[in-house]
């Protein structure tokens, strides 16, 4: 019986660890989902504003903004439990308390509603921008990405990409690049 009994403690300095790598690891994928929401988020906005040619979606990034609402609440569980060697347990109507409850309830609607929202009024702003589908534009395992073009005439399937995946198509010993991002008119360049 002592045996089984020294089996549930737990060590401290593991506890300690832990809640270090949970608040280290959590700090890291806040990162990671501000990232991607910087890099597959707002250039759609951006480009939809410029009328580019193509418009890459990623509508798994759009889920990214459910963790930073709960990064902080997270951080703190850890640096209180790195600090005091206890979990975080705050006394129920307490501002700890609320303070998790709204973390929590933020989280939830930003995953099940905010995200769901920006999807459906990114696709009906495309649509009414006059935006089609273009599954030929689609990169190789990027099944969560989508390509939406407002000319037919981006609608291929390229040979390569540059840049931010700028298609190119091979044509005799030329390599055509279109540049998609909106910033000049809808061109084509030479790329070597």
């Amino acid at each position: 019986m002592k045996q089984r009994a020294e089996l549930h403690l737990r060590s401290p300095l593991l506890f300690r660890c832990v809640a270090l790598g949970l608040g280290l690891g959590m700090v890291a994928v806040c990162s990671l989902a501000m990232y991607a929401i910087w890099m597959d988020v707002l250039p759609v906005f951006g480009r939809l504003y410029r009328n580019a040619p193509v418009v890459e979606t990623s509508f798994k990034a759009f889920f990214m903004i459910g963790v930073i609402p709960l990064t902080p609440i997270v951080v703190l569980a850890a640096i209180i439990g790195l600090f005091t060697g206890r979990k975080f347990d705050p006394p129920r109507a307490s501002r700890l308390d609320r303070f998790q409850l709204r973390s929590f309830q933020v989280t939830l609607m930003a995953i099940c509603i905010a995200a769901p929202v920006m999807i459906a009024v990114t696709t009906a702003t495309l649509m009414i921008k006059d935006y089609r589908p273009c599954a030929q534009l689609r990169l190789s395992g990027s099944s969560g990405h989508m390509f939406w073009v407002n000319d037919d005439r981006v609608c291929f399937t390229p040979d390569a990409y540059i840049n931010d995946h700028w298609p190119c198509k091979t044509v005799g010993d030329r390599q055509v690049c279109v540049q998609v991002d909106g910033h000049a008119p809808l061109s084509s360049q030479a790329a070597r």
